[in-house]
């Protein structure tokens, strides 16, 4: 009985992680007390058990106190990751590492450059998989980019765009997401 409750509980923890994937290279904004003031205690625990999990898991722990865009960049504020922000010039190549700890099929995924204030793309999103993740190539976890000229006017100044890595579980009907605060310079 000990071996079958055993197995039992280790299917569990292995279907409770399926889809998870976070962004780890560039280092993505984290979570912080800003965060906890404007997304409650309670959404902000939950994003930070599992930073790789869906944020749908997390609203639904909302105590009452929630009162942030979770879907944008799971919550994290730019005021906690003041400290983190990357200064790029046009032209400059950018590699990204995703974590993909487990993929749920079918889904697909992009990378953008977000206007923070109307939380919208500027422009096209620089890198799109119309299904994600990929099977055995690595290039949906493992990809470049270049800053294009298009970002220089809107994100000359930190705190007016994010770089967002994006990735909607059409199965599971789920959001996964990963933000890097970034200004470009001439």
């Amino acid at each position: 009985m000990a071996k079958f409750l055993k197995s039992f509980v280790a299917i569990g923890l292995v279907t409770s992680v399926l889809g998870h994937a976070v962004l780890q290279t560039p280092q993505p904004r984290v979570s912080g007390d800003k965060q906890v003031e404007l997304c409650g205690a309670a959404v902000t625990t939950a994003l930070k058990k599992d930073l790789a999990g869906p944020i749908e898991d997390a609203l639904a722990k909302d105590d009452g106190t929630y009162n942030c865009n979770a879907y944008q960049c799971r919550g994290y504020q730019y005021e906690d990751n003041a400290d983190n922000v990357y200064n790029y010039t046009v032209g400059e190549f950018i590699s990204f590492h995703v974590d993909l700890v487990a993929g749920h099929h079918p889904g697909w995924a992009n990378l953008s450059a977000v206007d923070l204030a109307t939380n919208t793309i500027i422009g096209d999103p620089l890198i799109t998989w119309a299904d994600w993740p990929i099977s055995g190539t690595n290039d949906d976890i493992n990809f470049n980019t270049t800053i294009p000229e298009s970002l220089a006017e809107p994100c000359s100044e930190a705190g007016a765009c994010i770089l967002q890595w994006y990735w909607w579980s059409d199965s599971n009907s789920q959001t996964y997401e990963s933000c890097l605060d970034f200004y470009v310079t001439a």
